[in-house]
């Protein structure tokens, strides 16, 4: 399936849920991180437990790497798992990738053709020569950093050039980029208003990733408002620590405890699109 047919397939399943794959080993009890590949088999609980309920899943590749061969490992058994079982769900792999000419052709070859992401976020920081080379692949989808959710992002995002502030540069250059219509952005829930005055610009043929709901506060019934097109679609709520790790702060186990959490992030969003009468 191409990324396209998969969103359009979520949204007539009524999720737009990314649900983060963020497994960070150092935050499980002692029992969690035994076994052989524990970041494999607490991912393949998760995603048994909640593929019903997901748009997408998304890997943060920071947290594999870290723990070396094992963990790549993980995330390359996680990727294929996903594909094979759920192949309606989107694979978005997080790893902010931005460099030129081959070094981008490898990243992307790597993410796309070794590891079979069918997404990925990229830093634009170096222009549209750190882009192309993953949009070039014209079936798979590239998210590409636009506003992002970090407290210090303002101090570089939100530089006012002669006519816009710099974040609202980026997504015009980016959708100036889009050849092949499968560029997407990257916008932090944290920032609704900046997401209402990309969509203005840019409209809603450019997918949107919003990390930033859950732990770090987003506000998602204006996110909802500002970043979803009036059929409810062209965004991915992203929540990664507040479904994974959920069961930090209930006395639930991490499966119960993040089946909830999807339960109630589903709710809410269902509750809210309905409100805005966009289902």
């Amino acid at each position: 399936m191409q990324w396209k047919d998969k969103l359009i397939g979520s949204l007539e399943r009524r999720t737009i849920l990314c649900i983060g794959l963020d497994t960070d080993l150092e935050k499980f009890p002692p029992h969690l991180r035994e076994g052989i590949l524990p970041q494999f088999e607490r991912n393949r609980e998760l995603i048994d437990a909640t593929a019903g309920m997901a748009a997408a899943y998304k890997l943060n590749q920071a947290f594999y790497e870290v723990q070396g061969i094992d963990g790549v490992t993980a995330m390359e058994r996680t990727i294929s798992y996903i594909n094979r079982e759920y192949p309606d769900v989107l694979v978005i792999l997080d790893s902010k990738k931005g460099d030129i000419g081959n070094t981008s052709r490898a990243y992307a070859r790597a993410a796309f053709e070794k590891l079979g992401a069918g997404s990925i976020t990229v830093n634009a920081y170096m222009g549209k020569d750190a882009v192309i080379p993953f949009s070039e692949h014209k079936e798979k989808l590239v998210f590409v950093l636009c506003r992002t959710s970090n407290p210090a992002a303002g101090e570089v995002q939100n530089t006012p050039s002669p006519e816009e502030p710099l974040f609202l540069r980026m997504a015009r250059m980016i959708s100036g980029w889009n050849e092949h219509g499968n560029l997407g952005l990257v916008i932090g829930a944290t920032y609704p208003e900046e997401l209402r005055m990309v969509r203005d610009l840019v409209g809603f043929e450019m997918p949107v990733l919003v990390p930033g709901v859950g732990a770090q506060g987003g506000d998602l019934n204006k996110v909802l408002q500002y970043g979803t097109d009036p059929c409810g679609g062209g965004l991915l709520i992203n929540v990664s620590r507040g479904i994974m790790f959920s069961f930090l702060k209930s006395d639930l186990d991490y499966i119960t405890s993040a089946s909830k959490a999807v339960g109630e992030y589903t709710s809410s969003i269902n509750r809210i699109m309905k409100d805005l009468r966009r289902w």
